[in-house]
């Protein structure tokens, strides 16, 4: 009798966390989930050149840095359970060397921004850890971040259309040097980000959540089969290659990484939609869009196997060359015994490098495409490091969560993290580290809500 009364009451406490999923602790704050709404909202839909310039940017998320600060301050359990989620996150020692390494830049250097950037994009990390777990629960935040990626992905084609970002056109309150892009005749979508690079890198995050069944903790990709292609449009309208390259490895991952009647599935849908869609460009060709894809795929097969396929539909090649060409040249910065290893330069300023190529020519580098080398730039050897070190601690955690418990949610979060920071190689971060962090918060909060729960069932079980 007495073990079945203490499994039985095991048993109400795994309901009681289950449907903190949903409803978490502090859900009942309606001013504290207002702000951290606010927070997650603003995050992945509104532009880093929207705001209130006063000497400093305020954007849509620093108010809300600022005001979950003085929430904080003044109420102490709040402020407790933020600094449980600072201390139990693994990713926290090395996020501290860096923001050190950031820290003694500023010093040096005298650039307060080179401190600034980086605390604010940590403490948002540590902020939106608390408000997954504590405030919003995660089923709600995941189903906030795809209500966004289905407005995000609807805009992008209106964007296209448009031939501008009307963002840039209507929301551009603080000052910033962003422009319209165009290649080879085509305007390249960039979303709320400030280059299609940038809103590649998003895209590439919400591919993957957009493939996440919340109600049966399973991968499926196609779970959500109109996002999804909304999304891998968006990608082809970025123009962006190397996004374009990952998300179809993303793809390919996502279907492996399904079990057995989804995976079937999907390979068998999958058949049926590229014959579908082959049909449709042998048909549109001629077409504006026939052609614009058409350019698409053969640029990223141009960029694969070295040919000269894309030039057929419009695609220019010179800039495309020049554009793969210089990228060579990025791992030589390291040479540069002008640079100083334990110093970076932070971040004002511009950089530039000249390299001689083997004809004799010389290569002038001024846009460095590389998030890695950019790094060493700005940190040196120290912040590159330990920024590294940060990446492969998240990656490892999360490989031992699902050693220990077969989440869906941690192997998508895992595909969505992996890829984005695989796509760095090719460029650099353009202000969407944020975006990864979102996805890093969702994993630490599911793992503290299993955490919470396995301790409470033990601590019952052991009375």
């Amino acid at each position: 009798m007495e073990n079945q009364a203490k499994a039985v009451t095991a048993e109400d406490i795994k309901k009681h966390y289950d449907t903190l999923l949903d409803r978490p602790e502090l859900h009942g704050l309606k001013l504290l989930l207002g702000i951290n709404m606010f927070l997650l909202i603003t995050l992945i839909v509104m532009p880093q050149y929207f705001g209130v310039h006063i000497g400093y940017d305020i954007t849509c998320s620093r108010f809300a840095n600022i005001l979950l600060t003085l929430y904080a301050i003044l109420q102490y359990k709040v402020l407790n359970l933020f600094i449980k989620c600072f201390l139990n996150a693994s990713v926290t020692v090395p996020l501290m060397l860096y923001l050190f390494v950031a820290f003694y830049t500023m010093v040096l250097r005298a650039n307060i921004n080179a401190f600034m950037l980086v605390f604010l994009e940590i403490l948002t990390l540590y902020m939106l850890i608390f408000a997954i777990r504590y405030v919003i629960g995660i089923r709600r935040a995941l189903k906030i971040i795809i209500g966004c990626a289905y407005f995000l992905s609807v805009y992008g084609f209106v964007e296209f259309m448009a031939g501008h970002s009307l963002m840039l056109q209507f929301l551009s309150t603080v000052p910033n040097a962003v422009s319209n892009c165009y290649r080879s005749g085509f305007y390249r979508i960039m979303g709320p980000c400030g280059h299609p690079l940038g809103y590649g890198l998003l895209l590439i995050l919400l591919i993957a959540i957009a493939c996440y069944d919340y109600d049966r903790e399973a991968i499926y990709l196609y779970r959500r089969p109109v996002l999804l292609f909304m999304l891998l449009g968006n990608v082809f309208l970025t123009g962006s290659r190397s996004s374009q390259g990952v998300a179809l490895i993303e793809v390919l991952v996502i279907l492996i990484m399904s079990r057995g009647v989804n995976k079937r599935k999907t390979i068998a849908y999958t058949l049926i939609i590229i014959s579908a869609f082959s049909a449709f460009l042998a048909m549109s060709f001629k077409t504006r869009i026939g052609n614009y894809l058409l350019m698409q795929i053969t640029t990223l097969i141009d960029h694969v196997l070295g040919t000269e396929i894309s030039v057929n539909f419009g695609a220019d090649i010179t800039t495309l060359r020049n554009s793969e060409g210089y990228r060579e040249f990025l791992p030589l910065i390291f040479q540069l015994d002008w640079l100083n290893p334990l110093v970076g330069r932070g971040v004002q300023g511009t950089f530039g490098a000249e390299f001689p190529t083997e004809d004799g020519g010389i290569v002038y580098i001024h846009s460095i495409d590389n998030y890695y080398v950019l790094q060493y730039i700005k940190y040196a050897y120290p912040g590159l490091v330990s920024y590294v070190i940060f990446i492969f601690t998240g990656i490892i955690t999360m490989f031992r969560k699902l050693f220990l418990n077969k989440s869906g949610l941690t192997k998508i979060l895992l595909v969505g993290f992996a890829c984005y920071f695989i796509n760095l190689w090719w460029v650099d971060s353009l202000q969407t580290l944020k975006f990864v962090y979102i996805f890093l918060a969702l994993f630490f909060a599911e793992m503290f809500w299993q955490k919470d729960k396995k301790k409470a069932i033990n601590e019952i079980k052991s009375c």
